[in-house]
């Protein structure tokens, strides 16, 4: 553990927005927006991985914007116009000749205060023969990103990173005390693996992991998504689970449950290794 790890001081009220996104952006964005009117007040709003659109990659490409484009533009306007932070799960990002897979994160003041690439990109041989391979459109990020959001030290990925134990430990061994993992977990996978893997990433690095996820089938693949949207605290316990529909979970972070689990078992003294 980082020795200059400075518990937070707040509780963090986060409020995490399961959807089933179409491959009409308009339309998605308009139907959050919706959402959001009705939804409990918090402080950070987080949104799954391509949140405002899920389609093909030729629908990807159209979508693609240099950031902050129109649809970052829009989201930082509801998190200046309600005070609160927003995580962009993904946004399709362009720059230069390349197209990335980017988690932004938004302050309470509508400006971008981190955006993280993601590093591992899904590649996977279904059951009824698809393939499903990122790479063929986008290119890997090379860089892990952490933010301070309210006092909260946090470290962000995207989906398939899960499977990557060694991006949580370069952020745990920063003071990290909260990831987010906004993604799109196939219904295969998410169902063997989902929840396995959300619980372990909390109880080896004692951290909070607040992982918003997609639900229902892509239009355009008819690939499902998983749902199960989770929330998993610093013991490995689940504090908010979601089902397989569009959904709405809340859930508050409470500094004293990292210090009472960091507390009892002083796992990240211990460490040796890496």
């Amino acid at each position: 553990m980082s020795k200059n790890s400075i518990m937070p001081q707040r509780p963090l009220r986060i409020l995490l927005l399961q959807t089933s996104t179409g491959a009409e952006v308009e339309r998605n964005l308009a139907a959050i927006e919706r959402r959001l009117r009705r939804a409990p007040a918090c402080d950070l709003i987080a949104l799954p991985e391509v949140f405002a659109i899920r389609g093909n990659d030729a629908d990807y490409r159209a979508a693609a914007e240099r950031l902050p484009g129109a649809i970052t533009k829009r989201l930082m306007a509801l998190a200046a116009r309600r005070r609160v932070w927003i995580l962009a799960g993904s946004v399709i990002e362009r720059c230069r000749k390349k197209i990335y897979n980017t988690s932004v994160l938004i302050n309470r003041q509508g400006q971008i205060a981190a955006r993280y690439r993601k590093i591992h990109l899904f590649e996977a041989n279904l059951d009824n023969g698809q393939v499903v391979r990122e790479g063929d459109i986008y290119a890997a990020g090379d860089k892990p990103v952490m933010a301070e959001i309210e006092g909260w030290s946090c470290g962000l990925a995207i989906c398939y990173d899960l499977r990557f134990p060694e991006l949580f430990r370069h952020y745990s061994k920063r003071g990290a005390m909260l990831f987010f993992v906004p993604s799109n977990f196939t219904q295969k996978t998410g169902k063997d693996h989902w929840e396995t893997l959300v619980r372990a990433r909390a109880i080896e690095n004692q951290a909070f992991v607040v992982a918003p996820n997609q639900c229902g089938a892509n239009p355009r693949t008819g690939i499902a998504s998983h749902g199960h949207s989770l929330v998993a605290g610093p013991w490995g316990d689940v504090l908010a689970a979601a089902g397989d529909k569009e959904t709405i979970l809340t859930v508050t972070l409470q500094p004293e449950e990292l210090r009472r689990t960091r507390a009892r078992i002083p796992v990240l003294h211990h460490r040796r290794l890496g």
